[in-house]
């Protein structure tokens, strides 16, 4: 608010007060004088993880539907028939993509002080590298064959940019982030998840299609 607008359109005298509604009161005994404590807002570790069921809620629905396309699809080729493919392959991707979003909606807000880079893109990225990584050496890859080989960078390309976009999304729900800077963000971090997606995607398809 532009106080001195304020005071040439209306005549009212504009007041800065406390960030918190609660600290109101204080405020207005100590005759509109704010502390320093007042002008802040924390973003400790408790204000964030409060903010993880609101993510989960809005990335539920189409959550659903990529995890059972995934499933599905996971069924295509692979040595066995339809649906034991599925229940190995399609249940796999099911679960690494489960893991994407618990790394964008739940570890990002827990670690965001933690995780270098000032952009969230790069510590969706950083941590999705993390939980990539993990759920591959859990699952067991396979870099001695065509298939094995290309499933596991497909996934070292899908899980960061899932998360990495997931982790982007954050910057709504974060007391420090300014319109100017998620706009600055979005023009570059938007084409690069979408490009590690799709090749993401492509590769574990042809994967599929060539076991």
């Amino acid at each position: 608010m532009a106080a001195h607008r304020v005071k040439k359109l209306s005549g009212f005298t504009v007041h800065y007060g406390p960030v918190k509604a609660s600290d109101i009161p204080a405020y207005l005994d100590a005759e509109y004088k704010a502390t320093l404590e007042m002008r802040r807002k924390s973003f400790t570790l408790i204000e964030r993880i409060v903010l993880i069921p609101v993510e989960l809620v809005h990335a539920l629905k189409p959550a659903i539907m990529i995890i059972a396309a995934l499933f599905l699809l996971g069924g295509l080729g692979g040595p066995g028939g339809y649906w034991a493919n599925a229940m190995n392959y399609g249940l796999f991707a099911a679960l690494a993509f489960t893991s994407a979003l618990a790394g964008g909606i739940i570890l990002n807000p827990v670690l965001l002080p933690y995780v270098p880079g000032r952009a969230f893109t790069t510590k969706g990225i950083i941590i999705g590298l993390a939980v990539a990584v993990t759920v591959l050496y859990l699952r067991g890859y396979d870099l001695h064959t065509w298939p094995g080989l290309i499933e596991t960078v497909s996934w070292l390309l899908l899980i960061p940019a899932f998360t990495a976009y997931l982790a982007m999304n954050f910057t709504g729900c974060s007391t420090y982030t300014s319109l100017s800077g998620v706009r600055k963000e979005m023009r570059w971090a938007l084409p690069l998840e979408i490009g590690m997606a799709s090749c993401g995607f492509l590769g574990w398809i042809s994967s599929r299609l060539i076991s």
